[in-house]
């Protein structure tokens, strides 16, 4: 049986086929950014349908959970214990919530993205190709920002090749031939690669992974999340009647 190569499939004895492989590329490239396009969309439809079905009631449930702690705490008769279970509470309910309400941002996570701003802003490219190599990066960069993902903020920053291939410097006036337009597809397509290996290493991609397998089995994994969280609430709801 033969193997399949996804190197070129011209001969080896014929040249490279240079403006073949810089159409190969575009085509490529043209596909996996509306795969990147579409699973955006699909995963903010799904974060936003998981919040409203399930994490609304998961901070819900905290928000009682923490009133239950702060009712045991007054029935001790401690001030002090008191408010040392009120600020326990507090951290541990905003840790259940599981994504429903923003990580606060802080001063770390400030001067990481700033970190990867110096390295990648527009504003340091030497020509309008690099200049959109760096919008892609900063804008995944801006992403990680707003949701608190230190882990990809690590990864731009660490990224050597990335770096190489965004602070490549050209000759001034010199036009852009096959080759440069090849190595900046790659650079392109490298980019994307990035933004759907991040979203499908996501834990809440497998969670919607779950959810639609179920749903071609006709079940409702979010509803039902939901109403089991919301059992606990009524338990819950209970406990700190019986406390007041």
């Amino acid at each position: 049986m033969q193997s399949l190569s996804l190197q070129p499939t011209a001969a080896r004895d014929e040249p490279f086929d240079l403006a073949a492989e810089v159409a190969r590329l575009e085509s490529l490239l043209s596909v996996r950014q509306a795969e990147l396009t579409t699973l955006q969309a699909e995963m903010h439809e799904f974060k936003v349908r998981y919040t409203q079905i399930v994490g609304s009631r998961l901070a819900e449930l905290a928000e009682i959970e923490q009133a239950i702690r702060q009712a045991e705490a007054r029935l001790h008769n401690s001030d002090e214990d008191a408010e040392r279970e009120e600020v326990e509470g507090e951290a541990g309910g905003a840790g259940q919530t599981h994504g429903a309400e923003k990580t606060p941002v802080g001063n770390g996570l400030r001067k990481l993205f700033w970190s990867v701003a110096k390295l990648f802003h527009p504003d340091h490219a030497s020509d309008e190709a690099e200049a959109r190599r760096r919008h892609g990066i900063m804008a995944e960069a801006s992403r990680a920002y707003r949701e608190g993902d230190v882990e990809s903020l690590h990864t731009l920053l660490g990224d050597e090749e990335l770096q190489f291939f965004c602070t490549r410097v050209q000759a001034a006036d010199t036009p852009e031939d096959l080759q440069d337009k090849l190595l900046t597809l790659k650079e392109e397509l490298r980019t994307v690669e990035f933004g759907i290996k991040r979203l499908t290493q996501d834990g809440l991609y497998r969670t919607k992974l779950a959810a639609d397998e179920e749903a071609a089995h006709g079940r409702d994994t979010l509803a039902e999340e939901a109403k089991r969280i919301g059992r606990q609430i009524v338990k819950a709801r209970h406990r700190l009647t019986n406390l007041i």
